[in-house]
This record gives C-alpha cells, structure tokens and sequence, in this order.
C-alpha cells in the first residue's frame, strides 16, 4: 500500500467496504499465509471451516485389533490387557474373538483354532500341522483368520463403539497505542510510527499463534481437560498437547518414549515408526507424514552416522544436512526443524489428518478505545480452534524428555 500516515488512518478509521478490504489487506497481508510462510510446522497444516460454537466436535471408534494378548494353558487361552482403549472385557472379546477364529503366536508359528468362547477364557485346539505348547505369561498373539464355510450360519455380530474428541477455541489479543507526538514526527529509518509499531505487534500475534498450534494446552482443572464456556478464559489444543491426552486414556510407551535426557539415535526413530504401525495401526500409504523437531533436536539427527561418511575436497561446504530418516520398516519420512517446536521433544505426525481454523466472524477484528489524552488506543484480536487430528493415536507419535541445551 502506496501512502502516508494519513492515507493509512484513513482506512484505520473508516468502515466502508473499500477501506475494509484494503485494511483487512495491509493489516493481515494474509495473516494465515505470513504464519504459514514464517512457521514450516503451520505450512504443513490446513486451515480448516469457521466454526460457529465453543468447540469443535467429531466421531471416532477404535479400529479392530490385529493382535490380541493372551496366555495359553493345555487347550485353554486366558485373554488379558486392553481392547478398544479399556480393559478388556466379556463384551470386547466378543468383538474381536469368537469360534473358528486362527489366531498365531508370533514368535514361533505355533497356531491355535478356537472351538469356544467363554467370557475371558477360550477353548482351543492346533491348526495348520502344529503342536500347542504352554505360555510362561501372557503375549500378543496375532489374529490370522477365521474358518468359515458355505453352511455356516453367522453368529455373534460385531459393532464398533464411538467416542467423542473435541478441541476448544483460544482469543489471540494485542493492545495497540500511540501518541500524536510520536505519531507526527518523523524518525531516521522510520517512515511510519504507526506503521512500524502494528507490524511489530502482527508479528508477536503471528508469532504466539504459531506456539499455540504447536504446543497450546487446554486449561485442566485437575482431573481433566476443560474446553469452551466450561471455563472463562478457554485455550486450544496444539499438536504436541494431543499424545498426552491419548496416553492419558491408554499408555503405550512405545509410541510416547521417555528419554529421559538420553540423546536421539537413529533406533529411537525407527522404534516409533515402527510401533506406530505396529500397535496403532499408522497407515504409512497415505497421508503427509514427517518427522518434526526444534533446530536443537535436529542437530542429534545430523550427527547420525557421521563417521561412515565422508566430504570431497570439491566441497565448498562445511558440515551436513540431514533432511529425510530412512525407517528400517521401509518407509522414508522428511524432517521438519521448526524454531517454534518445542526443544525437548519431537513428533512423527500424518499432517493430512491435522487442521485449525477460525471462530465464525472472528478472523481479525480491531476496536478502538476510547482515551481522554491525546493518544489512540486499539484492540486487535481474533480467535481460532484447534489443532483437529483425527484419529490421533494412529497418527501422531512422540519422543520425549530430550536433551536441551541452546
């Protein structure tokens, strides 16, 4: 925008359409594209609808399980642990186990037909030419298939049960002021106070959006989150905040590692590429994933295997990038170093399955505050939801509790 400071407080003060849109224009620049262009994390992230309530609502179900944990004795299998986020009962083995169903222990291919299903405990006798042998404690046994003929009547239906996720809605406000003195006099570099004084203020407002997306918590009022008009001065969930919610329902420290200060190596990242797949069911052929980190953490990642490579005298460079993990399961993932991530963790996240986005009306709104001295006050404010991760714990994963040192 060509002008003066009169020709930006013009459209500061006026509200006819024309003075909207070129404002809106010069005060966002596209707020949601200079976050984005600033932040890697945020230009990953879709910007989803605008919503009109105190949160944002959605549908999810447990998947059915490709393993189940149990202890084998003589021909009787005892199930134990966890089935569809809680401990497993009569009603969720039905889900899961029934008659004719093969299931196969891993670590040796023993494989073991069931005959009945009584509550917690099953009958069952060996397939597939092999021998059953006892179970020192219960393990994960692998649901193969199950026998089926063309006479055989169905029996013992199976539904999924759904549960609820939400996130709530978070203000983002600045006060902006100035005095007629300092707004009419001209300094060195400064064409425009005023001009300089907002875009330093869009840049915090850009700046604390990016920190909420990445790591805002909800408020918790000691036994649980709190989303919406449930509380006066509500917060939004970021991406980082969403294993701690899932863990909290189900803990699998395998997909949400305690490092405990010990540096990154490269097992760490194939171990949580893996057991995301393994025991969250991440669905590694589809959706946008990458491994996302603080500038501090990436540092470990450059450092791998660092005595196996070597530089040519050609080289008019000094040091290495490493900007893709090979994961041993055969999967190749990006990395993102982001400066506003937090340094002492780091996340394998489907960004195809992530969103925030805008309260209804709400995208940018200015006010002015009425003074009694010679100076003009504003408020600028908008408020957003979010981060939406569907399916969380199959997608997003984390590594935490790592060094940090700046």
């Amino acid at each position: 925008m060509a002008g003066n400071v009169f020709d930006f407080m013009k459209l500061w003060t006026q509200s006819d359409l024309d003075s909207e849109r070129k404002l809106q224009k010069f005060l966002l620049m596209g707020l949601d594209k200079v976050v984005q262009g600033q932040s890697d994390v945020l230009s990953k992230i879709s910007i989803g609808p605008a919503i009109a309530g105190p949160i944002v609502r959605w549908m999810e179900e447990w998947g059915y399980p490709s393993q189940i944990k149990a202890a084998l004795s003589g021909d009787t299998m005892t199930f134990s642990g966890y089935l569809f986020g809680r401990e497993i009962d009569n009603e969720s083995v039905k889900k899961v186990i029934r008659a004719g169903t093969i299931l196969e222990r891993p670590s040796d291919g023993i494989q073991a037909k069931v005959s009945s299903v009584d509550g917690l405990r099953a009958a069952v006798v060996a397939y597939g030419n092999t021998s059953l042998s006892d179970d020192e404690s219960a393990l994960s046994w692998d649901i193969i298939a199950e026998v089926w003929s063309d006479y055989r009547d169905a029996s013992d239906p199976r539904a999924l049960d759904r549960i609820f996720r939400e996130v709530g809605t978070q203000i983002h406000a600045e006060t902006f002021e100035i005095p007629k003195t300092r707004k009419n006099t001209k300094y060195e570099i400064v064409a425009d106070e005023t001009e300089r004084q907002i875009s330093a203020l869009l840049e915090k407002l850009r700046r604390q959006l990016a920190y909420a997306v990445l790591r805002s918590r909800p408020y918790h009022d000691g036994s649980e989150f709190v989303y919406g008009n449930k509380t006066e001065e509500p917060t939004m969930c970021g991406i980082c905040t969403w294993p701690i919610i899932t863990q909290a329902e189900l803990s699998n420290p395998s997909v949400y590692v305690n490092k405990n200060s010990a540096a990154l190596t490269k097992t760490d990242l194939d171990d949580l590429a893996r057991y995301l797949w393994l025991d969250e069911h991440a669905d590694y052929n589809k959706g946008n994933w990458w491994i996302v980190c603080h500038p501090l953490t990436h540092r470990y990642i450059h450092d791998f295997d660092i005595a196996y490579r070597r530089m040519e005298k050609s080289d008019k460079g000094v040091g290495f990038y490493v900007d893709n993990f090979d994961a041993k399961i055969g999967k190749s993932f990006p990395i993102l170093s982001d400066r506003y991530m937090r340094p002492d963790v780091l996340i394998l996240v489907d960004f195809d399955a992530t969103k925030y986005g805008y309260f209804a009306n709400d995208r940018m709104d200015r006010k002015e505050i009425p003074t009694q001295g010679r100076y003009q006050r504003w408020l600028i404010s908008f408020q957003t939801y979010g981060v939406v991760v569907r399916s969380p714990r199959s997608n997003v994963g984390m590594i935490r509790g790592l060094p940090f040192a700046r």
